[in-house]
């Protein structure tokens, strides 16, 4: 987050934007600068809809800061819960969930320093003990377990690393992107040129494993602030929750577009024609109009389907294509890797956003 302000303005009003538009429940932030006299205020603010818990080292209020973010409309904030386990940098909150479920989420914000890093994971450890198991984990680990998560590749410091892995082993956590996306190349903070234009994949979520399969949509996406990080976001639905079907099936729009759809669907309503003017006389329970206009819905709907299916995916998945050749191919230079990759990223979640959802 870098501190509340940017040029003059505000970002917990764009933050309060952000969350209301893509309709998030929880938003981890880190580098909140946040005092707890701020935290009060934001959440008596009239129009915020949030419920801000945060941590911060009273020593070093202008640095680190790690906070909880809740969205009212969303979330039920009554009765919850709060851990500060490491001020600053770790922050355990506990939020009633479905029923008597509770979700318990750990947000993190690890030092830099590989030997501070390290130490942050066993004093953490030694912290938990004895609280309940969180069952997500996630923020800015200044680290990755995976030499393929930073370009160039480049294996961090074995100490902290090994720490990290033996704590959410303990906790029976995974990598929820990772998990949903095995083979993908894909970053969440970039350096700027000067600065050797690195990247890497600092910023995580992890789930306890038998959440994970009641997770989806896992993307990295533009944050929306005034930021060097992506934002990592994943859905996760309760296991408790009752089975909900896809709802009515309706026909996009855009698939209007399709000529040779229109075609074949015209060709269907000429045959519909017919077989309705040839069954009226004899009419029997297998040949009658409503069973000839059944048969017409079914096989059109089969067709808008099968033409929705084709332009959906098509410019995303040739997008996504050229990033994996571009992060793949050894006679290109790191530089180059970073600046195709940012723009196919972007790019891609442009045309996602155009796509009308179905």
């Amino acid at each position: 987050m870098r501190g509340r302000w940017h040029n003059g303005s505000d970002k917990w009003k764009h933050i309060n934007q952000i969350m209301k538009e893509n309709k998030l429940g929880v938003l981890a932030l880190q580098e909140t600068h946040l005092t707890k006299d701020e935290e009060s205020t934001l959440n008596l603010t009239p129009g915020l809809r949030l419920h801000i818990i945060s941590s911060i080292d009273s020593a070093q209020t202008s640095a680190k800061g790690v906070a909880v973010v809740l969205n009212k409309n969303l979330v039920n904030t009554s009765g919850v819960k709060t851990h500060d386990l490491v001020p600053g940098r770790a922050l355990l909150v506990i939020v009633p969930w479905r029923k008597s479920d509770t979700l318990k989420i750990l947000a993190i914000y690890a030092p830099n320093d590989p030997q501070s890093n390290q130490y942050f994971w066993e004093y953490l450890s030694s912290k938990l003990r004895g609280l309940p198991h969180p069952d997500i984990m996630l923020g800015d680990f200044n680290l990755v377990e995976d030499a393929l998560d930073r370009l160039p590749p480049k294996q961090d410091s074995q100490g902290p690393t090994s720490k990290l892995t033996e704590l959410r082993s303990r906790l029976k956590l995974r990598d929820g992107w990772r998990t949903e996306h095995p083979d993908t190349l894909q970053y969440t903070f970039a350096q700027s040129a000067l600065q050797g234009g690195r990247q890497s994949r600092i910023d995580r979520i992890y789930v306890k494993d038998d959440l994970l399969p009641f997770s989806r949509e896992w993307e990295i996406s533009p944050s929306g602030l005034h930021t060097d990080h992506q934002m990592v976001s994943a859905r996760i639905s309760s296991k408790t929750m009752p089975y909900v079907g896809t709802g009515r099936w309706s026909m996009p729009l855009y698939v209007l577009k399709d000529k040779q759809l229109g075609d074949e669907i015209m060709k269907l309503g000429e045959d519909l024609q017919k077989q309705i003017s040839s069954s009226k006389n004899p009419r029997t329970a297998e040949s009658n109009p409503q069973t000839a206009f059944k048969y017409f819905k079914d096989k059109a709907i089969k067709l808008c389907r099968t033409s929705a299916k084709k332009t959906i995916p098509m410019k995303k998945n040739k997008l996504m294509s050229q990033l994996k050749a571009t992060m793949s191919d050894p006679s290109l230079s790191d530089e180059d890797k970073r600046i195709v990759g940012l723009g196919s990223l972007s790019s891609e979640n442009s045309a996602r956003k155009r796509v009308p959802s179905q």
